[in-house]
C-alpha cells in the first residue's frame, strides 16, 4: 500500500490532510465544525457529518499545529437523527469545560 504523505493548507478555514474527506459519488457535507484548544501543542479537532447513498457518516479528524500527523474516526449512522445524535454528542463531550481531560476545545468558525 503506498505511504501518502500529509501536506498542511496555510491560509485556509481547515488546516488538515489535503482533503479532509474522501467524499464518494453521491456524499456531500452536512455539518462541519473545527475547535480549537489552548494547549501547548496546538490540538484541533475537525467534525464531519456527511450524507452517503446508503446512510451517513460522522467523521473525525484531529492533530496538532505542531505535527503533521493526523488522527481520523468514523461513525456509520443509517437516519439522520441518529447521525445527528451521534455527532452533537461528539461535539457536546469535547466542549464541555467539565471534561477530565486538560484539553478544553472552543468553536472556531
Amino acid at each position: 500500500m503506498a505511504q501518502q504523505s500529509a501536506r498542511v493548507e496555510e491560509n485556509s478555514d481547515f488546516q488538515q490532510i489535503a482533503l479532509p474527506l474522501d467524499l464518494g459519488s453521491g456524499e456531500h457535507v452536512l455539518q462541519r465544525i473545527r475547535l480549537e484548544a489552548e494547549s501547548t501543542l496546538g490540538a484541533w479537532y475537525e467534525l464531519y457529518l456527511v450524507v452517503t447513498p446508503s446512510g451517513f457518516l460522522i467523521e473525525k479528524h484531529s492533530g496538532s499545529s505542531h505535527s503533521l500527523s493526523r488522527q481520523k474516526e468514523t461513525w456509520f449512522r443509517r437516519n439522520l437523527p441518529d447521525a445527528e445524535r451521534k455527532y452533537a454528542q461528539i461535539l457536546n463531550s469535547k466542549l464541555n469545560q467539565k471534561r477530565r481531560s486538560p484539553r478544553k476545545y472552543k468553536v472556531m468558525e
